[in-house]
């Protein structure tokens, strides 16, 4: 990557841009609360009324399947299609598409014709929407899925097809680009499975930085800027309740060198 990590938050920081957040209520104001804290701006509309007009104006777009409803899912196809016709890069945050089929349905249509930069999921639901998994239970990730092998390849292909990039969560994260590329970031700490949102947070902080970077950059940027400070959290928090608080006080507090510095991201091997 010929432009560090470093140097996109310190852009990103330079220029505070507003990223447009349509969210779950459940992770809402972590979400906004660590935008802030990396140095940008959040607005988190979601009327249907409203949506394109902020998103025309917005650096960036995050969208999320989580806890959806009949309003956010209009919403998001309006903020989308805005994002598309000026120019805003997105990102969707595939939640919960593997546990159903309604999720699935719209997640595949939204990424057919609206044609986000960057789709964003754990592994398992990243498969599922794929086609190379069958089903879940829940929106947590399944432990036997792992970054190797024929995962891989489809997640390689899949995003080949849709053109996009894929930032795929878990113990090690997965960036996949359209032409091939492969990266795997092994920042973080298994404490922040028990804080609910970290995945949404993973998400707008994408967003951020694609303000300043190309989605694959950006993508690996956030995943391993959140690592470093769910790492940085988890050595200072008793539980998930101060997990949290340390957690957006590490994203405030890193500097660029130290991202650049502390990041675990290396090309894939063969496989």
């Amino acid at each position: 990557m010929s432009q560090s990590l470093g140097a996109l938050l310190e852009a990103l920081r330079s220029r505070r841009p507003l990223i447009h957040c349509i969210t779950n209520p459940i992770s809402i104001n972590d979400c906004a609360n660590l935008i802030l804290a990396a140095g940008g701006r959040p607005i988190m509309a979601e009327h249907p009324g409203e949506v394109a007009e902020i998103t025309a104006t917005a650096a960036a777009l995050a969208v999320n399947l989580g806890n959806i409803t009949d309003v956010r899912m209009e919403s998001m196809v309006l903020a989308g299609q805005a994002a598309r016709e000026a120019g805003v890069p997105m990102v969707l945050d595939c939640v919960g598409v593997g546990c159903s089929s309604l999720r699935r349905r719209y997640a595949q249509d939204y990424l057919a014709r609206i044609k986000p930069q960057v789709a964003k999921g754990n592994l398992s639901e990243l498969l599922c929407l794929s086609g190379a998994r069958q089903g879940m239970s829940g929106v947590d990730a399944d432990g036997s899925d792992r970054l190797e092998g024929q995962t891989l390849s489809a997640l390689r292909e899949f995003s080949r097809r849709q053109g996009a990039v894929l930032l795929a969560s878990g113990p090690v994260d997965g960036v996949f680009a359209p032409d091939g590329r492969r990266w795997e970031i092994r920042n973080g700490h298994s404490m922040m499975s028990r804080l609910t949102g970290t995945g949404c947070m993973l998400n707008v902080l994408t967003a951020a930085f694609l303000t300043v970077g190309e989605p694959e950059k950006a993508a690996v940027a956030a995943a391993a800027m959140l690592g470093i400070c769910g790492e940085r959290a988890a050595r200072e928090s008793r539980g998930p309740g101060s997990l949290r608080a340390a957690l957006l006080d590490a994203a405030y507090t890193l500097t660029p060198e130290e991202l650049d510095h502390e990041a675990a991201v290396r090309p894939f091997e063969k496989g």
